[in-house]
């Protein structure tokens, strides 16, 4: 996507242009506060992964200490992802759409390990196997910026 320049200013109108850049900035301190939440949010959820791995440990129950590890993982990856795909935006000034919808199939992905099959209707399993896909299928055709796919 080629970068877009500014529509000038009309001539006579300083005061616009003061709008205009106060405007543009809006989304940056907003971003830099979404950032600044993420990473704090991203803190007490790896200290909530360790508190899940000790407790698994004293408790000895590894079958279901093991998915709320992984759960809590799973939702540490996520928050992770979204910082990066903020980052990212400070960087580029753009949103990684492919970014967003890894972050989208690792929360798919962690509600599916806590779903209990056998009192899951069939039409809430066939929504989420149809979301699986979706998200894979965007994950494959959207082009990424890091490694673009070449023509067919």
């Amino acid at each position: 996507m080629p970068e877009t320049t500014p529509a000038p200013v009309p001539a006579g109108q300083p005061g616009l242009e003061y709008i205009v850049r106060f405007f543009a900035l809006v989304p940056l301190v907003m971003y830099i506060i979404v950032a600044a939440l993420l990473t704090i949010i991203a803190v007490f959820s790896i200290y909530d992964a360790a508190q899940q791995i000790v407790t698994m440990i004293v408790t000895r129950n590894f079958a279901d200490g093991l998915v709320q590890v992984i759960y809590a993982l799973l939702l540490t990856i996520t928050i992770i992802v979204l910082f990066e795909t903020v980052t990212v935006y400070f960087r580029t000034k753009r949103v990684d759409v492919r970014a967003l919808l890894i972050a989208g199939l690792t929360g798919l992905v962690r509600h599916v390990l806590i779903f209990n099959v056998a009192t899951t209707d069939a039409l809430q399993v066939f929504a989420t196997v149809a979301l699986l896909a979706v998200l894979i299928a965007g994950i494959v055709l959207i082009k990424s910026e890091d490694y673009p796919l070449s023509p067919v």
